[in-house]
This record gives C-alpha cells, sequence and structure tokens, in this order.
C-alpha cells in the first residue's frame, strides 16, 4: 500500500529578511525601555513613543503578526499609545490585552467566527460583512477579547474612523468601558456598503478609517515623540484601487450619505501612495519630528487583498509580517514553529475531578 503524501512545511520561509532597524533611534528606545523595566505612566526618559498599525481588511494580518512580534518580544509596555485604523484597530486593541498571537491566528477564520463573511446574508439585504456580530459575540464570548487588559495596561488605545459628516478622520480615544472600546472597534472598520450603516458614537455617524487615512500617523503625531510605523505592503507596492463595478457601487452609496465622502473615496490610492512615500523619506531623516521608523514586508511579499479568505494565503502573510518585525527589532530571522498554545479563561472547574477507569 502506497503511503499518502504528508503535508508540506508551510512556516518554512520563501522570502528572507534582511531589513536590520536596531540602529534607528526609535528601536533603540523601545529596547532601551525593556531593559531598564520601564513601565507606562512611569517614565524617565521624557519620550512619548506610539505605535501606528496600518490595516487593510484582511491584509491586517500581516500587521496584527507584526505586532505578535512585538509582544513575545516583551516590548508592549515600551509604547505609551497605540494607533489603529480599520482592522489596524482590531491588532491594536488585541495587543494591549496581551493577545496579539491569538488574534493573528484568527484571521483565517473570519476573526473568530466564518459567518463573518456571507453572500447569503447580503443577498438578504443584510451586511456582507457582519464586523458586529464578530465584536458583540464573537470577541465577547467564543473568542473573548480581554476588555479589563486593555483598560488597565496603562497605554492608551486609539481608534481612527472617517466622520461621516465632516469627511475628516476622527481620533476614538478616552475610551474608559467595554462598551465604548467596542463602540471604536466598529467605526474604526465600518466599511461603506460592505459592512452597513455608518456607527453612532459620540453623537457622530463614523465609517471606516482608511476612507479618510489609511496609517494613522496624523493622530499619533499629535502628542508623540516617536512613531514606530507597522505597515502591511512592501515599499513600492502601490495602493490598489476598487474595481469599477465595487467604485460605482460604493461611490452611489456614499453620495446618499455625504458627497464629500465619494471624493475621499477616489483620491484614497493617491493619499495613501504619497503619505508612504513620506514616511519613507522621514524615515531616513534623523532631524524629523516626531523620529519616525517604519517596518513593512520585503519585497517580493505575499499582498493579500482586501477580502482575501484563503487560509494559506493569510497564514503566509502572517509568517512574513512576524518576521519582518522580529527582523526589524532584534537584528534576526527567526525560524517559525506551528504550535497549540493554552490561553487560560479565567474560569475554573467548581466540581471535583471524577476518577476514570482506564484500560491497562
Amino acid at each position: 500500500m502506497l503511503l499518502r503524501r504528508l503535508a508540506p512545511d508551510p512556516y518554512r520561509p520563501h522570502v528572507p529578511m534582511t531589513a536590520d532597524l536596531r540602529g534607528h533611534p526609535v528601536v533603540q528606545i523601545l529596547l532601551r525601555r525593556r531593559s531598564e523595566g520601564s513601565r507606562p505612566g512611569a517614565r524617565s526618559d521624557g519620550r512619548r513613543v506610539a505605535l501606528v498599525i496600518e490595516g487593510g481588511g484582511m491584509r491586517g494580518v500581516v500587521s496584527a503578526a507584526m505586532t505578535a512580534a512585538i509582544e513575545q518580544l516583551g516590548l508592549r509596555d515600551s509604547f505609551d499609545e497605540v494607533h489603529g485604523a480599520s482592522a489596524g484597530a482590531f491588532n491594536a486593541a488585541f495587543f494591549l490585552a496581551g493577545q496579539a498571537a491569538y488574534l493573528t491566528a484568527l484571521y483565517q477564520h473570519g476573526f473568530g467566527d466564518p459567518r463573518f463573511a456571507s453572500v447569503r446574508r447580503a443577498l438578504r439585504g443584510g451586511p456582507f460583512l457582519d464586523m458586529d456580530y464578530v465584536i458583540d459575540h464573537v470577541w465577547t464570548r467564543q473568542r473573548p477579547l480581554r476588555f479589563e487588559e486593555i483598560r488597565s495596561c496603562g497605554i492608551e488605545l486609539h481608534c481612527t474612523a472617517t466622520d461621516a459628516d465632516s469627511a475628516s478622520v476622527i481620533d476614538l480615544h478616552d475610551l474608559a468601558t467595554d462598551e465604548e472600546i467596542r463602540s471604536a472597534l466598529r467605526a474604526s472598520g465600518r466599511l461603506p456598503w460592505l459592512a452597513g450603516a455608518p456607527v453612532s458614537f459620540r453623537g457622530m455617524r463614523l465609517l471606516d478609517a482608511t476612507l479618510a487615512e489609511a496609517i494613522p500617523v496624523r493622530a499619533a503625531g499629535a502628542a508623540a515623540t516617536d512613531l514606530l510605523v507597522l505597515q502591511t505592503r512592501p515599499h513600492g507596492v502601490r495602493h490598489a484601487p476598487l474595481s469599477s463595478l465595487v467604485a460605482r457601487l460604493t461611490d452611489a452609496y456614499l453620495s446618499k450619505i455625504n458627497p464629500a465622502l465619494v471624493e475621499l473615496r477616489r483620491t484614497r490610492s493617491l493619499r495613501y501612495d504619497t503619505l508612504a512615500a513620506e514616511l519613507a523619506v522621514q524615515m531616513e531623516d534623523p532631524d524629523h519630528a516626531p523620529a519616525v521608523c517604519v517596518i513593512r514586508p520585503p519585497a517580493d511579499s505575499v499582498v493579500p487583498g482586501h477580502l482575501e479568505h484563503r487560509a494559506p494565503v493569510l497564514r503566509t502573510a502572517a509568517c512574513e509580517g512576524l518576521r519582518a518585525a522580529w527582523m526589524a527589532l532584534i537584528g534576526e530571522d527567526p525560524e517559525l514553529l506551528a504550535v497549540l498554545r493554552a490561553y487560560p479563561t479565567g474560569h475554573t472547574a467548581t466540581r471535583e475531578p471524577r476518577m476514570v477507569a482506564r484500560p491497562i
């Protein structure tokens, strides 16, 4: 009998990681804070360091994996504030909760439940992408986000969104309760047309952050002296515009809410490419204020689409994102392994364990 061929190891690297950023001043601050045991709210170095996380729908798995590397390297408490846009806001919340690796693994399962995306639901008049279900049910009961850790870690969570009435970027912060955090996450990731009506929060109607600003550096630069930016596209990979059909449907939807949003949508690719180029220049400028360091996947990396659903593609993109951040911060291209990991739930059994007879 012929044996079936075993599956290849999907964690073997296909793209080399070479961007060692340990010499950059922003990385040096992070590493020094870790070695000194510096804690949020009790700094002595006079710096304020922000982590800035790009999203991009399912491509956010790249920046999620980058935060997983930062988490595993023990650098979370080296930051003073964390800013996320769209899926980057989800990554920011799980990072502050100490669950960055947890969320990274959930991307390939529809953020924890495949019912997140449903063509049948869309044909019945509902949202194609139901982030409300994920946030209010999956991340509350099935794969719970540790809201209490976000609120108690001492690091500020900022979720950006687009104000539908002013057609401008909004920085949602001072999130004091679980429901405020959930509302900010809903707003930041509310893709127009695909994910439902604007989110009402703090008297505003809010839509997906990437309409106004995909990489939330503007809000982060308001108070921070140093920015570590996590990008999901390799340098030189341009922003991909919507297909003509989806663009027409999206513009028709946006024009009913506020015609100014249509112009935001139409100029989004140009504004993104301009900002990415500016960040690349700022990273090389030792006198730029705030200081900017950018971690991005290397050339030839996998670039998942906004609605990518294939598990192997998302897994590969996550691996490359994690390795890129690890190399940037430690100067080593790590070996990756897939292992089962237990996350304590905080619940303990209330009954005495029952003895079970085992055959000898």
